[in-house]
C-alpha cells in the first residue's frame, strides 16, 4: 500500500502542464507582447495628454506590435481569453511585464546618470588642462 502512494504521488508530480490550445501562444511570447502593448498604452496616454493628439492611431500601433511579434488579432485575442481563464498565472505574466518595464527603467536611468557622468569627467578635465 505505501508504494502504491508513492508512486501515486510521484505520478502527480510529474504531470505535465496541460498543452496550450490551437493557436493560443505560450507564456514567453505572450510575455513580451503584453510587455510592448502595455509601453505602447503608455506612449498613447503621453500623446494625449501631454502632446494633445486627440486620437492617437492606436490600431496602427497595436498592428505594428503584433506584426513585431509574428502574430495577429485573432492568435492575441486567443491567448488572452485563454489566460485570463487562468488567473494565478495571468497574475503571474503581468508581474513579469511589470519586472520587464522596471528593468528597463532602471537600465535608462542608469545609463542617463552615466552619460552625465561622462559628461562631467570630461568637463572637469577640460577645466583643468586649461
Amino acid at each position: 500500500m505505501r508504494r502504491f502512494l508513492v508512486l501515486l504521488i510521484l505520478a502527480a508530480c510529474g504531470t505535465a502542464a496541460e498543452p496550450l490550445p490551437e493557436g493560443v501562444l505560450a507564456r514567453e511570447p505572450f510575455t513580451a507582447l503584453l510587455t510592448d502593448m502595455t509601453l505602447t498604452e503608455a506612449r498613447m496616454n503621453h500623446e494625449i495628454t501631454s502632446m494633445q493628439i486627440v486620437r492617437p492611431p492606436m490600431s496602427r500601433y497595436y498592428a505594428d506590435i503584433l506584426r513585431a511579434h509574428g502574430t495577429d488579432s485573432l492568435t492575441f485575442r486567443r491567448s488572452f481569453d485563454h489566460y485570463a481563464m487562468r488567473p494565478e498565472e495571468m497574475k503571474g505574466i503581468y508581474d513579469d511585464v511589470l519586472e520587464r518595464i522596471r528593468v528597463m527603467k532602471d537600465g535608462a536611468l542608469q545609463a542617463d546618470s552615466l552619460a552625465k557622468d561622462t559628461t562631467f569627467a570630461t568637463d572637469s578635465s577640460s577645466v583643468r588642462n586649461r
